[in-house]
């Protein structure tokens, strides 16, 4: 039985139930006043034709515009791929010549030399490796040792410097034994700002020096002394009884000290007692001679101590008041004249005893055993810059640090080197607050090398700071102390080169996989 055609009214009649089925399910309305899904079609399609038409896009720029452009002379360019870095020149055989350069840092300097981006942050260009195959090159040019890392102002370390001793020590061996046979390492430390507890008033680190064997004593003093610092330290006569035993130096092991720390603290005069060459009564009150050293009990407050001069009193400390007083009696107790000196004019100035560098207490001298790492700590808040000297046990690094390549264990170099990872310093030297503003300027790298700075311009054009205000303050005691890399100036990155010499000596053939812990980590071998 044939079967009956199906017409057009009838394709047109199911479509149009399908379309209010449709409407009914989206709508929830069969009523078929106009099309719901029709702008929701068009937009489909459309957006699928846009999408195809993009990705065509993507795969002709892929295949034949992705390379990028090579920039015009005077830029840096950075090969993809490769990493390889190059300054783009001109010449008489070439429109565009691409100079192969050490480091980036040299690239930037010899486009400042030529006499672009000065004063200015020098961008480099991203060029893939290709877009480069065909254009003549130059030779090898630049600065050997200059940073392969340049920090963005964002990056600058914390002003917080340190250089401490590590002391490692046998405990197999008696303590004398063990003092004497300890080992010190040295580590410098930028932007770190815990080297831990500061030396206290009645503490003292009593030190020979590991290079001269000279002693000296490190110690908490007023603020009146010439150096204006916190801690000093002051060299040591020997033949000066009365100073040893009331600070404790007698049956004391002096702990061994690095030549670079002990030059990074302020130097006072002297620990001796004063020559007193007026030593006839002038006081008949008590009895009480030039020269003696009496107390004056103030309510609330510590006794003051003054010594007896012949136009008056003089105020002093309580280390200075210790040692005068047993340089003269051999009682400790030093007497209270309350009444008599309250009537006594102070002295003048010139007829004062030179004693304003002794220890503001009487200290008693820290051993390796109490504390084995002892540092120089240097910090700058908002211009005010903070010296002392800090006390602890183990290394005062908070991660592994970089073991120099000029280790050299207990000789008097640096040993290692920590800076938190990705951080560096643009810093100027300083050897106090008036010479903040005007010292040279350094870039230290989180390897512990630093690169002298040619001026502000130089820095800006470097784009490691982005104006003077980005240059912080750094003692120059510590960074002398550190390896120097290539001065960055650029009328010295024009060097070229077919290879690079290497002079005999200049370094140290040391595996990767040898032991890299810090020495004198406080671990005691037994």
């Amino acid at each position: 039985m044939a079967s009956t055609p199906t017409t057009k009214s009838q394709v047109q009649a199911y479509r149009f139930v399908i379309r209010r089925m449709e409407s009914a399910l989206a709508r929830k309305d069969a009523v078929m006043l106009h099309d719901p899904l029709g702008s929701h079609k068009r937009a489909t399609i459309a957006g699928a034709i846009i999408a195809c038409i993009g990705m065509i896009g993507f795969l002709v720029w892929g295949l034949f515009g992705g390379q990028g452009t090579v920039p015009k002379p005077g830029s840096v360019v950075i090969a993809k791929g490769s990493g390889s870095v190059y300054v783009v020149t001109s010449d008489d055989e070439a429109d565009k010549r691409l100079i192969p350069m050490l480091n980036m840092a040299s690239a930037k300097l010899l486009v400042m030399a030529k006499g672009n981006g000065q004063g200015q942050a020098i961008e480099p260009t991203k060029v893939d490796q290709a877009a480069l195959a065909e254009l003549p090159r130059g030779p090898r040019t630049g600065l050997p040792n200059a940073p392969d890392f340049l920090p963005d102002p964002d990056q600058a370390a914390t002003p917080a410097w340190a250089i401490c001793d590590v002391a490692e020590l046998n405990k197999a061996l008696d303590t004398e034994d063990m003092l004497n046979a300890a080992e010190v390492r040295t580590t410098v430390l930028g932007g770190v700002t815990s080297h831990g507890a500061e030396l206290g008033r009645d503490e003292a680190l009593y030190v020979v020096d590991a290079s001269a064997e000279e002693p000296y004593l490190i110690y908490r003093a007023e603020r009146g002394n010439n150096t204006g610092a916190r801690v000093v330290r002051a060299s040591l006569a020997e033949e000066d009884t009365a100073v040893a035993e009331m600070f404790g130096l007698d049956d004391a092991v002096p702990r061994r000290i690095s030549t670079n720390l002990l030059n990074a603290i302020p130097e006072v005069d002297s620990l001796e007692v004063p020559e007193l060459r007026e030593t006839t009564p002038r006081y008949e009150s008590g009895s009480y001679q030039v020269g003696d050293v009496l107390a004056r009990s103030v309510p609330g407050e510590p006794a003051q101590l003054f010594v007896l001069r012949p136009s008056g009193k003089q105020r002093i400390t309580r280390g200075a008041a210790a040692v005068l007083h047993a340089s003269r009696y051999s009682s400790k107790e030093i007497p209270n004249a309350t009444g008599m000196l309250t009537d006594i004019g102070s002295a003048d100035a010139a007829d004062e005893l030179d004693v304003d560098h002794f220890p503001a207490g009487v200290p008693q001298p820290l051993s390796f055993e109490d504390a084995n790492r002892s540092c120089l700590s240097w910090s700058d808040s908002s211009g005010e810059q903070r010296v002392t000297v800090t006390v602890g046990s183990g290394s005062p690094a908070p991660k592994a640090p970089v073991k120099l390549a000029q280790f050299d264990g207990t000789g008097p170099r640096v040993d290692y080197f920590y800076m938190p990872p990705g951080k560096a310093a643009v810093v100027r030297g300083t050897t106090g607050p008036d010479t903040a503003e005007g010292g040279p300027i350094y870039l230290v790298s989180n390897r512990g090398v630093t690169y002298g700075i040619k001026d502000v311009a130089t820095a800006k054009g470097l784009g490691v700071v982005n104006g003077a205000g980005d240059i912080g303050a750094a003692p120059a005691s510590v960074l002398g102390t550190l390896p120097s890399g290539d001065f960055l100036d650029p009328a010295q990155a024009s060097f070229v080169y077919d290879s690079i010499p290497v002079e005999s000596g200049a370094g140290v053939n040391r595996a990767p996989e040898e032991d890299q812990r810090q020495g004198g980590s406080g671990v005691a071998a037994d």
